[in-house]
């Protein structure tokens, strides 16, 4: 029978089973040392490596955090009830958010070294390509999608705080309501601002690298990817938070196989969109949106790099998705989500590094992988931090406790 109580002690039972000192060293050194070699990139002979790293890592991890948050507004629009044990775990990424703002910053000052068309500016669009106008757009752009994810996140956690302080009793007060009301608007308004201020960082800080060189579908295809790792990112925590902290009675196969359905549809939509600019690209043969597909999927080196992103990102989890058996599966879904990541970090990868590299060799090293796991390690102890500040299970949320009442009924 469904327990308030066992609830409450299972939602705060992280507290006491929170990241290890051990792993807090190992991720403080990881971050140390992404950022020496990040110094020492952007001070050597070739600081062009340096940056292009940090830049695929920024829209990445900054992508993925963002994606969480979309999830969690997105199961909160449509009240989804199997969603609301794994809607905190995806929520908590706003944490993550302000960071986003402090690396746009300090890519500001790798910008000339970035960005071809600050030293050699097209006319027709100069206006639009100014830097002191697109770093302000994009920070502000960032700015009010961490404002919503932080108003978002807030509101979300209001009926905990009231629901913990009278946790006995079991109908939900006016004011939990009204909370409750008041994040399904802010989550109807921070998805449509994710949608255009997401397609707006595509178009600024990834597609203006090859300025010559433009697609409409462009800011929608890096928001919809976006997305999928912010999922696939979900899963990777669900699988370790439901062991380290027992909520293998709130997180079952449920929770993943509708997280493999969305995870799986959301790959045919990234792919279709990648087919249908590719396609139109392709059959156009204008020399200025051609020349962008023939250097990543005919030249060396980055043609192998595409093929492994094809198969690594859409074609393996596509197949492996198609059965209804694996999304069950705790350890398949983790291995289907962590290619899936490596792929779409790839992807990312892929679409900055060509437009800028023009030496005949592939720019992935020690650095970049220093760099990357910087970038890594701060989002872990970002999260780690944020999981250890509230209740892992939206205690509040009448919604989580019909999903529990129906698996008892």
């Amino acid at each position: 029978m469904f327990d308030n109580q066992r609830l409450l002690t299972d939602a705060m039972s992280h507290r006491t089973k929170g990241l290890s000192g051990q792993w807090r060293g190992v991720l403080w050194l990881l971050t140390f040392a992404g950022m020496v070699a990040f110094f020492l990139g952007v001070t050597g002979a070739t600081p062009l490596r340096a940056w292009q790293a940090y830049l695929v890592n920024m829209v990445f991890f900054t992508g993925l955090a963002q994606g969480m948050v979309v999830l969690a507004a997105t199961l909160q629009m449509t009240k989804a009830q199997w969603g609301r044990p794994v809607k905190r775990l995806a929520e908590l990424a706003a944490y993550f958010l302000p960071l986003s703002l402090v690396f746009l910053v300090i890519f500001y000052f790798g910008r000339a070294i970035v960005f071809p068309w600050i030293e050699h500016p097209i006319p027709a669009k100069q206006a639009w390509l100014n830097d002191s106008f697109l770093f302000a757009r994009d920070f502000l752009g960032l700015l009010a999608l961490a404002a919503l994810s932080y108003a978002f996140l807030k509101n979300s956690l209001k009926p905990d705080r009231m629901t913990m302080a009278a946790m006995t009793r079991d109908d939900d007060s006016t004011h939990v309501q009204t909370a409750l009301q008041r994040s399904g608007t802010i989550a109807t308004v921070l998805v449509l601002a994710y949608a255009v201020i997401y397609s707006l960082l595509a178009f600024d800080l990834i597609m203006s690298l090859d300025p010559h060189w433009y697609s409409t579908l462009f800011g929608a295809y890096y928001f919809i990817t976006s997305f999928l790792t912010g999922m696939a990112s979900l899963v990777v925590i669900l699988v370790i938070a439901r062991k380290r902290f027992g909520l293998q009675s709130y997180i079952g196969a449920k929770q993943f196989h509708d997280l493999g359905k969305l995870i799986f549809g959301f790959t045919i939509v990234a792919g279709d969109f990648f087919w249908s600019q590719f396609l139109v690209i392709w059959f156009g043969n204008l020399p200025e949106e051609t020349q962008y597909v023939i250097l990543r999927i005919r030249e060396m080196p980055w043609a192998a790099l595409s093929y492994i992103v094809l198969f690594g990102a859409f074609a393996i989890p596509f197949v492996l998705l198609l059965g209804r058996g694996v999304k069950k599966k705790p350890n398949a879904m983790l291995a289907i989500a962590v290619m899936l990541l490596i792929g779409m970090w790839l992807e990312k990868f892929l679409l900055v590094v060509p437009s800028i590299w023009h030496e005949g060799t592939l720019p992935l090293g020690i650095s970049e992988l220093l760099i990357t796991l910087g970038f890594l390690s701060i989002f872990v102890l970002t999260y780690a931090f944020a999981i250890s500040r509230h209740p892992i299970l939206p205690v509040g949320d009448p919604l989580l406790r019909e999903e529990l009442r129906s698996r008892h009924s």
